[in-house]
């Protein structure tokens, strides 16, 4: 999926004792989305990226996860080919992730 007017693209990929997969994406509004994995009617994932340029010179990025299969989340800024992974381990509950400082490639 790509978010803030196609600046970055997101993926997620996921791991379980017994499958692996990607997610399929579904784009909420222009800066969020979710992902699921295994059923459509069952979301695992929320993300999204802010601008958040004004305050600290960099682009953000958020999710939160309703899962605990291994997810990994892959993050590229489409301008700048910069890449940021965060993955979340097996039978782990997904932290939140707050990443104020992902992007130090404004504007």
């Amino acid at each position: 999926m790509c978010l803030s007017g196609g600046r970055f693209r997101l993926t997620a990929s996921w791991i379980t004792a017994t499958a692996s997969g990607n997610g399929t994406a579904v784009p909420l509004t222009d800066d969020s989305g979710y992902f699921w994995f295994f059923t459509a009617s069952n979301i695992e994932m929320v993300v999204k990226t802010l601008n958040g340029c004004g305050f600290n010179s960099r682009y953000w990025v958020f999710a939160g996860g309703l899962t605990n299969v291994d997810v990994t989340l892959t993050v590229t800024d489409m301008h700048t080919g910069a890449v940021k992974a965060y993955r979340n381990p097996q039978g782990t509950a997904f932290q939140p992730i707050q990443d104020t400082s992902a992007f130090a490639t404004c504007p």
